[in-house]
């Protein structure tokens, strides 16, 4: 893990106005993505993004009241979920 060199990494970026593959390649290792699943009757599919410099960054689990909301925000419905 390199903190300080992916953090010289960012402040080239301060003011980005449009995500380029450039600027995603900058900070992108690799992106693993595993099978979908049925967990409890809900699709599921891992998505690992390996960041240049540190590594793998796992994110907190989100309860299902958490993600109903941030797919609503993002204009997402059940029926969507199910497709």
């Amino acid at each position: 893990m390199n903190a300080d060199g992916f953090l010289k990494l960012i402040r080239q970026y301060t003011d980005i106005q449009e995500l380029t593959p450039e600027i995603l390649h900058s900070f992108i290792e690799k992106i693993v993505v595993h099978h979908r699943e049925n967990v409890f009757g809900e699709m599921m599919q891992k998505v690992e993004i390996y960041y240049k410099m540190i590594g793998y960054v796992e994110l907190p689990e989100m309860s299902r009241q958490e993600k109903e909301s941030y797919m609503k925000s993002f204009g997402y419905t059940e029926a969507d979920r199910s497709a």
